[in-house]
């Protein structure tokens, strides 16, 4: 029985400027040493960020933020490097709603890369994926933070984090895998660390038997620790995401490899790369760059052990989102004109705006969990009544 190594990913989106590419001239995305990591690898995990679709606007579900999609032809640009697997728990795959989903399903099935992460049921997204490579049984279980895209009761999405249901997902694959991957699509957008409450979280789905952890969805290269043996990876960065941001970060990334040797035990290369930068196309960088990026996740890194500096980063954090937040709640938004809602957050006249007793209110229908519950049906039902 040999060592295995896998390679897994960060955000994947495939539209804008991407899609010709991928469409016409697939390979052309990738430099030849991140196509060569590809074809050595035993298997190859990514994040399809958006779904593959053709769907109409009329598909689109009710959310906040832009609606990604690409082209189903897209899909040779995952062939181009020998993609086994597609982890869709994220908050684009449902962005068209089932027909996005159903569409994605069936290219992927097309040309023999597995999913999981998404369904058109909450039992089917939130299944285990094994798979059996030289007598190592693996598991990969996919998850996605709570936004606009997940499966409930009455429809299909992504698997929803759900500390009781992970940990159950987790302690059954436990028991059928030599090895339990657990990735998590969550975080702070635009950000290198992951917040205390992430540490703790990722920290205890560790305990509960996943054996490493990646997280991706912060668009940001974040670092990694060991906790009890366990490797915990906050934040791979982009894949391959077009954008216009001038943020630095957005344009890098890393790829994992892991290997796992017949004793079950892990051991991990990171090869950084930048995208979209200049070229569109995924480029492993070396010399002095990569010592650069190493060296940041180097100091990410000792931020992540230390508590009181990981939190001081999230206060500092909070304070750049405070007026975006407190503008949500405001008795402003009368008047819904974002030109009229942007003037009020720069001159500083928001607090005259904020009724104490209103957020009061708001403060303890988030915190209190019998509150959320009844409140987030009540929101919910009131927005989609026509």
């Amino acid at each position: 029985m040999n060592t295995i190594n896998l390679n897994i990913t960060g955000d994947l989106f495939l539209g804008r400027r991407l899609e010709s590419i991928a469409k016409n001239n697939p390979e052309s995305l990738f430099d030849k040493k991140v196509l060569q990591l590809f074809e050595e690898s035993d298997f190859n995990i990514l994040n399809l960020e958006s779904p593959l679709t053709d769907a109409g606007d009329e598909h689109q579900i009710l959310k906040t933020g832009p609606s990604l999609k690409a082209a189903p032809e897209t899909i040779a640009a995952l062939n181009s490097i020998k993609t086994n697997l597609v982890t869709l728990a994220n908050n684009h795959l449902s962005d068209y709603g089932d027909k996005g989903i159903t569409n994605t399903l069936e290219v992927c099935k097309k040309n023999n890369i597995a999913t999981v992460g998404a369904e058109l049921s909450l039992n089917k997204a939130s299944k285990v994926f094994f798979k059996k490579i030289n007598n190592i049984t693996i598991a990969v279980i996919n998850i996605a933070e709570n936004e606009w895209s997940n499966a409930n009761d009455n429809h299909g999405g992504a698997n929803p984090m759900n500390i009781i249901a992970n940990t159950r997902s987790i302690k059954e694959a436990k028991k059928l895998a030599d090895v339990v991957i657990l990735i998590i699509h969550g975080g702070h957008e635009y950000y290198h660390y992951p917040s205390p409450r992430m540490v703790e979280q990722y920290r205890f789905y560790a305990e509960q038997g996943a054996s490493i952890i990646i997280g991706h969805h912060s668009h940001y290269i974040s670092g990694y620790e060991i906790f009890e043996g366990v490797p915990i990876f906050y934040g791979l960065g982009n894949f391959l995401f077009d954008s216009t941001t001038d943020s630095k970060g957005w344009y890098e990334g890393i790829l994992l490899n892991i290997q796992i040797n017949p004793q079950n035990e892990i051991t991990w290369k990171l090869h950084p790369f930048k995208q979209c930068k200049g070229n569109l196309k995924v480029e492993l960088i070396e010399g002095k760059e990569k010592l650069e990026v190493e060296n940041e996740i180097s100091i990410i890194n000792s931020i992540i052990a230390d508590p009181e500096k990981l939190k001081e980063k999230f206060n500092a954090l909070v304070e750049t989102q405070r007026k975006i937040v407190l503008s949500v709640f405001s008795t402003s938004y009368f008047l819904n004109h974002r030109y009229f809602q942007s003037a009020i957050r720069k001159l500083g006249l928001e607090r005259f705006f904020l009724r104490r007793t209103q957020l009061k209110s708001i403060l303890n229908y988030f915190r209190c969990e019998a509150h959320k519950d009844i409140t987030f049906e009540v929101i919910l039902n009131y927005l989609k009544a026509k």
